[in-house]
């Protein structure tokens, strides 16, 4: 069974080798195509960031895909229709758990304004993390990286025309 359009569904992000919550957050299933379950955390939804003990409510609405077999996750943070950026997250393949997607968060983060000019964040975090993931898992995480520019370029599902750019957003 897969997920359905209208469903609420939980998104968890694992932390390895430590085997604890990182986040997690409930959404409703937007979108299912062969490609991707587009997910979404609407304004005024709860992002619960277990491993800094903060819970923050969203000012706009934050919309993510979960590819089968991807090594990353994510889409556009818009607000009154302007997308803000666009945030891409590391990470093992997400499992359908049949209640929503887990998976292990690998630090690495691609960030992209509205204008689709990227940046990656968290390498350093990577770098003290990789000895410690199966070395394959390090391997796709870089190659996640360039994935996700490549996507970013061709303009794949569900990236929205170039905006004008704006300030990077402030995260959790």
């Amino acid at each position: 069974m897969s997920p359905a359009p209208g469903q609420r569904v939980r998104i968890e992000f694992w932390k390895y080798p430590e085997e604890r919550l990182h986040y997690f957050w409930e959404a409703e299933v937007v979108e299912v195509r062969p490609e991707g379950v587009l997910t979404l955390l609407p304004q005024g939804g709860v992002f619960h960031h277990v491993a800094k003990g903060r819970r923050v409510v969203l000012d706009h609405d934050a919309y993510v895909v979960f590819f089968p077999g991807a090594w990353y996750s994510g889409g556009p943070d818009v607000r009154g229709g302007r997308v803000l950026e666009y945030y891409w997250n590391v990470q093992t393949p997400a499992e359908w758990t049949g209640w929503g997607f887990r998976q292990y968060d690998l630090e690495l983060d691609v960030r992209c304004r509205a204008d689709h000019t990227c940046e990656v964040f968290d390498r350093e975090e990577f770098l003290l993390k990789r000895p410690l993931y199966p070395k394959a898992w390090a391997e796709e995480a870089e190659r996640a990286v360039e994935a996700i520019f490549r996507h970013m370029r061709e303009r794949r599902w569900p990236v929205l025309p170039p905006g004008e750019p704006l300030p990077w957003m402030e995260r959790v």
